[in-house]
């Protein structure tokens, strides 16, 4: 049977890693595919450029196009990159029956180019590489020349070898270099910008702020092609476009100042091919009007994806100060609220001992002037006294441990004794409103694990909220239960029941919250506090309520002892 079951169970990995790799390998082709298709049809338009000379075009936007989808997608694409690259480069040659030796060297170099400037990119900057850093921007001009230093290195073995060039070895590198630089700042950004904004797509106002600036900056562009070639004219209509760009840099996100650059770019480009207005001046020999299209290029794309990134940081920067600004504030707030919070709680609980005090001394003072003195009597006023002196020590450190942030100490806990010690405290307002009690208490009551004097205040808080409730109550009985219950094998529950007139609907669900209070005078931290220190325990508060009175419900953990 076990054989059985571990041949059925390797069968069904087979089939599994079957599909599986059968799924991988699949898309594998297709992202090859995609990128040599994109990269053939990009770089016709850069053999639209070819130089005079060691057939070097002067404008390589295939490069931006393998870099920027590499830099974008990170090194698990390196091999579907360069297989896109290398298939469309002897593609591209194979059309056009250029030298044996040329598609292979072409292809070779600009697989390597792509390799290098990527893996430069992500040896200094990791996988948060963004357009919007400065750094990151200065960083990948320097991979770009670092991939075409690579390039040329790698196809500069065979050209020499097949062919007889009396081109200098210096002159032909400018060619290259310029040729890899200009294609790469006019696509590269724009591809990563754009594969980064297919991930997080930029607001819709700012997509229709971005696409009327691209529109006037195409209209201005375009403008400027068919001003009359004059000297002057080269340069300075130019500078027409900046404000365009500043415009994409200040509002929108890098792939706008980018996608703003590729289009200026494209334009000066087809411009010069086909010998149209300013770029395409016939007055001017081929290569004066391939240099001037390349400073152009150069100029506008390296300035406005710099623009960009400025214009970046000081948008994050801005945005760390707010939330910076934000979250000081609020801790601020947090500060005041937990000082007001532990002022009003010494007020809150010290308020009742200190008025039981001065009761229980009036009374004293009362019993000794009669004649003869009640010693006595007095002497069980002035015995509770001590106790509400006592009681009062017990709240304020009940308070200070609960305002700490280290854990206190917990010890063995037993809640019938502290529900005993707490009517008896009280005993004499429960008389003097004429309140009975009657405790409910399971015997055998398990043990507790926490803090006595916290646990002791929670019960005391419940029970004062149950006198004040019945205080204007007529008509019925005056009861106060309080019973204590194990409510499963991990847990206790204790019920405080009152006979008053129940708690306001429209406060119940926030009876808890601090500063909610149902009396006239009340500050609203009783029943705050009383949550705090139960969930502190791991255990739980609720309230139930109606015009028969409240039963309020604690539940707390048992103390798990060792077997």
């Amino acid at each position: 049977m076990q054989i059985i079951l571990v041949v059925e169970r390797d069968q069904v990995l087979r089939r599994a890693n079957s599909t599986f790799f059968g799924s991988r390998s699949l898309a594998w082709v297709l992202q090859t595919a995609a990128v040599g298709l994109v990269y053939f049809f990009i770089a016709e338009l850069g053999l639209g450029l070819y130089g005079q000379t060691n057939w070097v075009s002067v404008f390589w936007p295939a490069y931006g196009i393998s870099a920027g989808v590499l830099i974008a997608l990170g090194p698990s694409a390196r091999l579907q990159v360069a297989a896109g690259v290398i298939i469309a480069i002897l593609a591209a040659h194979w059309i056009v029956s250029d030298p044996s030796w040329l598609g292979p060297a072409f292809a070779l170099s600009d697989a390597a180019e792509a390799i290098v400037a990527a893996g430069v990119v992500y040896h200094i900057f990791g996988s948060k590489f963004s357009l919007g850093r400065l750094r990151h921007v200065l960083g990948l001009l320097i991979a770009a020349a670092a991939g075409s230093l690579a390039s040329f290195t790698v196809w500069i073995v065979p050209s020499k070898f097949f062919q007889s060039s009396t081109e200098p070895l210096l002159r032909t590198w400018q060619h290259w270099f310029f040729g890899d630089i200009t294609g790469f700042v006019a696509l590269g950004p724009f591809v990563i910008g754009l594969l980064a904004a297919v991930r997080e797509p930029p607001a819709r106002g700012e997509l229709a702020e971005g696409a009327t600036a691209l529109v006037g900056l195409t209209a201005m562009t375009l403008t400027i092609i068919f001003l009359s070639n004059r000297y002057w004219q080269t340069s300075l209509p130019v500078a027409w476009l900046f404000p365009m760009l500043f415009w994409l840099a200040a509002r929108c996100q890098p792939i706008f100042a980018a996608a703003g650059a590729f289009v200026v770019s494209i334009i000066v480009v087809w411009t010069t091919v086909f010998g149209i207005g300013h770029f395409g001046n016939a007055g001017l020999s081929i290569e004066n009007r391939n240099l001037q299209a390349q400073t152009t290029i150069l100029v506008v794309s390296i300035g406005a994806i710099v623009l960009a990134a400025l214009f970046a940081e000081r948008r994050q920067n801005e945005a760390r100060l707010t939330l910076s600004k934000a979250l000081l504030e609020r801790e601020r707030h947090n500060k005041f609220l937990n000082l007001d919070a532990a002022t009003a709680s010494i007020v809150h609980e010290v308020r009742q001992p200190l008025a039981a005090i001065l009761a229980n001394a009036s009374a004293a003072l009362l019993l000794l002037t009669k004649a003869p003195p009640d010693i006595d009597e007095a002497r069980a006023s002035l015995a509770d006294i001590v106790d509400d002196g006592k009681s009062i020590n017990t709240a304020l450190s009940s308070i200070r441990s609960l305002f700490k942030q280290t854990d206190q100490e917990r010890q063995p806990v037993n809640i019938s004794e502290i529900i005993l010690e707490v009517l008896g405290s009280v005993s004499h307002e429960l008389k003097d409103h004429q309140i009975s009690s009657r405790p409910e208490l399971a015997s055998e009551l398990p043990i507790v694990e926490g803090d006595r004097a916290q646990l002791q205040q929670v019960m005391l808080n419940l029970v004062h909220n149950a006198i004040e409730a019945m205080r204007a109550t007529t008509g019925r009985d005056r009861v106060l239960r309080i019973s204590a219950e194990r409510r499963t094998e991990m847990a206790i529950a204790v019920v405080v029941q009152d006979t008053g007139e129940g708690i306001d609907p429209n406060l119940l669900d926030n009876i808890f919250e601090p500063f909610i209070t149902t009396k006239v005078h009340g500050m609203g931290l009783g029943l705050a506090i009383c949550r705090t220190i139960v969930e502190r325990h791991g255990g739980q508060i609720s309230v139930v309520s109606n015009s028969g009175g409240s039963q309020f419900h604690v539940v707390l953990r048992i103390r798990m002892t060792d077997d």
